[in-house]
């Protein structure tokens, strides 16, 4: 693909845009603006998930293993009893 057509198809439809009445205009740019503000809020929350998951697997691997056995938990380890 010449890279003068794709130029030209952008102007083209750029200057249809503007051809057009303001409510005609706000509409096609929510059209447009919308799903593309979602898609890229979905990917910027995908990357922060993998990045927060990634550290605190970090931490985790430093921490050493935790000790899971059931047993007496005291008020102090419990964060609802904090400040009570």
């Amino acid at each position: 693909m010449i890279w003068q057509t794709v130029l030209d198809v952008i102007d083209a439809i750029e200057s249809w845009i503007v051809g057009q009445g303001y409510w005609t205009q706000v509409v096609l740019l929510l059209a447009v603006l919308g799903p593309l503000c979602y898609l890229l809020a979905g990917l910027i929350d995908r990357l922060v998930e993998a990045v927060l998951a990634w550290h605190s697997r970090r931490d985790q691997v430093a921490a050493g293993p935790r000790n899971t056995a059931p047993g007496p938990r005291s008020p102090a380890a419990d964060p609802a009893e904090v400040g009570r």
